[in-house]
Parts: C-alpha cells; sequence; structure tokens
C-alpha cells in the first residue's frame, strides 16, 4: 500500500507538462496571427501606394503615349519618302514617280484655298497603258487622278486639286501609279534594237 502513494505527483506533473505545451502552442498561434496580420498590413499599403503612384503616373503616360504616335507619325512619313518617289515642283526634266513612269512640266496655282498641280506624265514603257490612276500625296493630303490613254513615249497631261493644301505649302508631292490596263492590242510590237532600255532623252524628240 505504501508504494501507490507518489501517482498523484506523476498526474500533477503530467498536467502541468500538458498545461505548459497547450501555452506554448497558444503563443505560437498569437505569434503566427499577429505575424500574418503585420503583413497584410504592408501588402494593404504597398497596393495603396502603387495606386497613387499609376494615379499620378497617368498624365505623364498619356503624354509619353501621344509622343510615342507621333514618333511613329514620323517613321511613317519616312518611310513613304522611301517607298514613294518625292517630285520637286521647282525641278526641271524628268522626274520618276512610283509605278515607272515620269512626270515633267509641273507647276502649281492657287484653287481657292487649295492648289492646283498641273503637269504632263509619260510612259516610258513599250506598252500602251489605259485608265491609269495615278496618286499625289502632299503631307497627309491625297488625291487622285485618271488619264485615259498612255502610248508608249507619249506624255500626256494631267490637272489635279488638292482643296486643302495652300500654294505657300506646295513645295514637293509624291506621285505614284496605282493601277491600269495593259492594252496589248494598241501596243507597239516592233522591238528596239539591242537590249538597251528606254533612252528617256529621245523619247519626246
Amino acid at each position: 500500500m505504501a508504494d501507490a502513494a507518489p501517482a498523484p505527483k506523476r498526474r500533477s506533473l503530467l498536467s502541468r507538462l500538458a498545461g505548459f505545451l497547450v501555452f506554448l502552442v497558444a503563443v505560437g498561434a498569437l505569434a503566427a496571427s499577429g505575424y500574418l496580420f503585420r503583413r497584410l498590413q504592408r501588402e494593404e499599403a504597398a497596393r495603396a501606394a502603387l495606386a497613387a503612384e499609376v494615379a499620378a503616373a497617368g498624365p505623364r503616360l498619356e503624354q509619353r503615349f501621344d509622343q510615342f504616335k507621333a514618333a511613329v507619325r514620323d517613321v511613317g512619313r519616312e518611310l513613304s519618302s522611301t517607298v514613294f518617289q518625292e517630285v520637286d515642283f521647282a525641278a526641271a526634266g524628268w522626274q520618276p514617280i512610283a509605278g515607272g513612269f515620269y512626270v515633267i512640266d509641273l507647276s502649281t496655282s492657287a484653287s481657292g484655298k487649295g492648289t492646283r498641280i498641273a503637269g504632263k506624265v509619260i510612259n516610258p514603257t513599250s506598252v500602251t497603258h489605259e485608265n491609269a490612276e495615278f496618286l499625289v500625296r502632299i503631307g497627309t493630303e491625297r488625291a487622285k487622278f485618271q488619264v485615259g490613254k498612255m502610248p508608249p513615249g507619249v506624255a500626256q497631261p494631267f490637272e489635279v486639286t488638292l482643296p486643302t493644301v495652300p500654294p505657300a505649302a506646295a513645295h514637293k508631292a509624291y506621285f505614284a501609279l496605282q493601277g491600269s490596263t495593259i492594252s496589248f492590242a494598241s501596243s507597239t510590237t516592233r522591238k528596239r534594237p539591242g537590249s538597251e532600255p528606254v533612252d528617256t532623252d529621245k523619247l519626246l524628240k
């Protein structure tokens, strides 16, 4: 009977150990909750700061986007000057245009608030082109004109008006052949001596 006395002490020790473990778990849970709460606060503060930066940068981003669009337009103009042949109204002689044709005897005059362009277009090929449609552009303004029939080596007159381009701004323009119908029936079938290209200096003589 005397050996059964220490049992309550063991139970008391185990209960104290269990209580201490529960305390440690509670303290750990509170520490984890505090850490998560502080982290959530920091994330909310970062989101608020980012939203403020985005709101403040809005006008700057819009300005930069406008600058980017302007730069793209400038590049587009430079590419256009590469694709199209630029014609100088003050220059004399034959000037090539996109599509393999030439223009000559160019002049400009006022037409209301716009500019009338007159001149002649020359077909240097050995075939006849019919219903040839041409594009002329100054800046962003465009206009088209047609020439009904263009035999080889014949200078055909044309007139075209750009209604919104003042004469003071009409110094150079881009011309390009948009399309035509080749008439083989009316084209010459005579072969030129040798394989030399068309001598544009002799076509109109």
